[in-house]
């Protein structure tokens, strides 16, 4: 029944409006979950990785929240934190899973690289991106959009088009974060110009992939999701 209705709505051309309206009501809900709960998953999350002597640090909205806003974006569906690639452990999923945290997806490139995970702690979403070093630079690895098919589809063909966000390779030092001590790059000024350009520090409600304006490059490699 799903594929029939996603086929009839492309031949509509009105997919992609009802897949950003479903993703609004999904956010709307997990936003006031993450308001209520989130600190308490970042606690957690915190702790594993901490007993493991690996800094996991605040990226992407997550950073963007504790620099600017002094806490979360108030529309922030998840937690994004980074951890160096290199550092990642193989008994992770363990770990996490001992905590309260259940695998949910992995993104992988085609050789199996995975470059993010999303796990989920008491309906609460976070995301793990890997940082890969390249010379003076960190970079992650963000998935895009299929250039004409449903998420569904792309995943079972030819996946999904792939950029690199860069970052310049930074320290990472623990701060205060609503009480909690959490490690943030200490070029946090600098990562944020690089993710969100220079006028972070002004917020876009509805901002997505389409506002990145500086250090992100597309690559031809394509990545897959894989579900647990």
């Amino acid at each position: 029944m799903r594929d029939l209705l996603v086929k009839i709505a492309l031949q509509l051309g009105i997919y992609q409006q009802i897949v950003e309206y479903i993703n609004r009501i999904k956010f709307a809900i997990q936003s006031r979950r993450m308001r209520k709960n989130g600190l308490h998953m970042l606690d957690a999350a915190t702790q594993v990785f901490d007993a493991m002597h690996i800094p996991a640090f605040l990226t992407y909205g997550a950073l963007l929240g504790a620099y600017r806003d002094k806490g979360f974006i108030s529309y922030d569906p998840d937690i994004d934190l980074g951890v160096l690639a290199n550092q990642i452990p193989s008994d992770l999923h363990e770990q996490m899973a001992k905590a309260g945290f259940q695998l949910h997806r992995q993104s992988v490139l085609s050789n199996d690289q995975v470059f993010e995970e999303t796990y989920i702690y008491r309906k609460l979403h976070l995301d793990i991106f890997y940082y890969f070093q390249e010379g003076k630079d960190y970079y992650s690895i963000i998935a895009r959009k299929h250039e004409t098919k449903e998420w569904k589809e792309a995943n079972a063909t030819d996946g999904f088009p792939c950029d690199r966000s860069y970052v310049p390779i930074s320290e990472f030092e623990k701060r205060d974060f609503l009480g909690l001590q959490v490690y943030m790059p200490i070029k946090t000024d600098e990562w944020l110009r690089a993710i969100y350009s220079d006028s972070y520090m002004t917020p876009i409600k509805n901002w997505n992939a389409k506002d990145y304006k500086t250090r992100i490059i597309h690559t031809a490699e394509r990545s897959y999701r894989k579900f647990f």
